[in-house]
């Protein structure tokens, strides 16, 4: 499995910061900025880690819960800086509401309960988070930040250049896709995700368990990047394993924006079920990428 390139990795640890009241601020737009010139000028992905770092310069310590959940809020803070800077609409290939940035926080291993992107669309359910090849419903770009994990090993994040395949091989983003049987995300069929991990894919490299990493993308399937995961496992199956994710996407005010997008790529409106998918479905959606063989 290949790295992603250094030019898409940000240390935000080299750039300075303020600690006010308990929250993290940059000094400065020079982080957002390059969050801008990456992702919606450049190649579609940025990744930003060395906030531990970043903590440690305040007195305060990822190990923390309290800590990391100051990292975690200024990690959003830059991706809504982000968006106050780009016009989201030059990316969505139809005419879309979006009013707001929500940020949701869910388990990448265990089961969440009470879950629901978004109150106003879809019914509290159980969840399971998405590792397989896919992009997440409705929003052009996303942020996921991840981490500090506890007793887990692998759970490594991935980043799949489908607009590059899509160029190559001439399939359309439209056919690229499936619906998922307990999500709003689409995932990649599998005759396509195969061949998408064995040579467009590339691991996000960080120690997860140290720091937290947010990897922001250009999400949209026309034109955008999609992402999976490699299976979390704990390192220690007799304690408790966690793996924190907080999700950024844009969202909109009314349910007619969802159905025209899923419309825009000739799929169905999807119902997922209120409870955890069956074992089939969590293996074809739900466990993570095994990367051993795949080609360089």
């Amino acid at each position: 499995m290949k790295k992603l390139p250094q030019h898409a990795i940000i240390d935000v640890s080299t750039h300075p910061t303020e600690l006010t009241d308990g929250r993290l601020h940059a000094v400065g737009d020079e982080l957002v900025l390059e969050l801008v010139r990456l992702v919606a000028e450049g190649e579609g992905v940025a990744v930003c880690h060395g906030v531990a770092k970043t903590l440690a310069h305040h007195g305060l310590d990822v190990r923390k819960e309290q800590d990391a959940a100051i990292a975690r809020d200024y990690l959003e803070s830059l991706f809504r800086g982000f968006g106050e800077h780009v016009d989201v609409s030059r990316f969505s290939p139809v005419t879309m509401d979006y009013d707001r940035i929500a940020g949701m926080d869910v388990d990448g291993y265990n089961k969440n309960t009470h879950f629901t992107p978004n109150g106003d669309h879809t019914t509290e359910r159980e969840f399971l988070t998405t590792k397989c090849v896919h992009f997440d419903a409705a929003t052009p770009f996303i942020g996921n930040i991840y981490g500090p994990n506890t007793n887990i090993t692998d759970g490594t994040p991935m980043v799949c250049d489908t607009r590059a395949y899509c160029q190559d091989t001439g399939v359309s983003p439209a056919d690229l896709l499936e619906l998922m049987p307990h999500s709003y995300n689409v995932a990649v069929k599998e005759e396509h995700a195969e061949p998408v991990l064995a040579g467009y894919a590339s691991a996000v490299d960080a120690d997860l368990s140290a720091d937290l990493v947010m990897v922001v993308l250009l999400n949209e399937v026309e034109g955008g990047l999609a992402h999976a995961g490699s299976e979390p496992r704990p390192a220690d199956p007799t304690r408790p394993s966690r793996r924190p994710i907080r999700h950024l996407e844009y969202q909109f005010a009314e349910d007619v924006e969802l159905s025209k997008w899923y419309r825009h790529y000739r799929l169905e409106i999807p119902q997922p079920s209120l409870q955890v998918p069956d074992e089939a479905a969590r293996e074809r959606y739900h466990r993570g990428i095994d990367p051993v063989g795949t080609n360089q």
